[in-house]
């Protein structure tokens, strides 16, 4: 067996992957929700969509700029969160392929 089979089957890369999944999946699915409800509401919710928050600006357009805000938010936080699944990795990796190992 080699060292990645090893690492594959090792229980500490399962944690890691099992704390990764649970972490990716619900960030995906906010931003999957938040993506369709704004047809959804330009649908069935006109009123709303169309109600006029302040000048010309309507609840429906300041929404669909908020898509860039959120994106870039879920992505900071990704960077911020995968900082440690990479740490992670180096501990996992520095165990199995220790300086000078062959």
């Amino acid at each position: 067996m080699n060292k990645f089979d090893q690492i594959a089957e090792s229980e500490e890369f399962k944690e890691l992957k099992r704390s990764k999944n649970r972490f990716i999946w619900p960030i995906a699915i906010l931003f999957f929700i938040y993506y369709l409800a704004f047809p959804l509401m330009a649908g069935y919710a006109k009123p709303l969509m169309s109600h006029f928050l302040f000048g010309n600006i309507t609840f429906g357009y300041l929404y669909g700029l908020t898509f860039y805000f959120v994106a870039w938010a879920l992505a900071g936080i990704y960077v911020v969160k995968a900082k440690s699944f990479d740490k992670k990795v180096e501990e996992i990796t520095e165990k199995y392929f220790e300086k000078g190992a062959s």
